[in-house]
């Protein structure tokens, strides 16, 4: 039997300029990994190793994810609505104390 050849492809060394320039022009292209890889002669495989490298490193701390405040009222309508002589109007959420309330329209009478 014959000694059988082993195939190796020896790939193209790029300096470190040459990987952020590539990484560069594929962030601007517009183009899929795939697609920019075979356009530039680079393997896919090679392309996203690169990406990885490119990408800043998040610490734990760092979230991608930004808190917004919820914009949209999750509470229920009022219970009650009332509405006094010289447009002056209160509205009672559901749960409301009524010592509250009769201080409150103790006070809206003496005004």
């Amino acid at each position: 039997m014959g000694l059988m050849r082993r195939r190796t492809r020896v790939g193209r060394r790029h300096s470190p300029a040459q990987r952020d320039r590539l990484v560069a022009q594929y962030q601007r292209s517009g183009l899929t990994q795939k697609q920019f890889a075979a356009k530039a002669g680079i393997g896919y495989s090679t392309l996203t190793l690169w990406l990885r490298k490119a990408a800043p490193a998040r610490k734990p701390s760092q979230s991608a994810f930004v808190a917004v405040p919820n914009l949209l009222s999750t509470t229920a309508a009022p219970a009650y609505r009332l509405r006094f002589a010289g447009g002056l109007s209160v509205e009672v959420a559901p749960g409301f104390r009524s010592e509250e309330l009769a201080s409150l329209l103790q006070a809206v009478q003496r005004l």
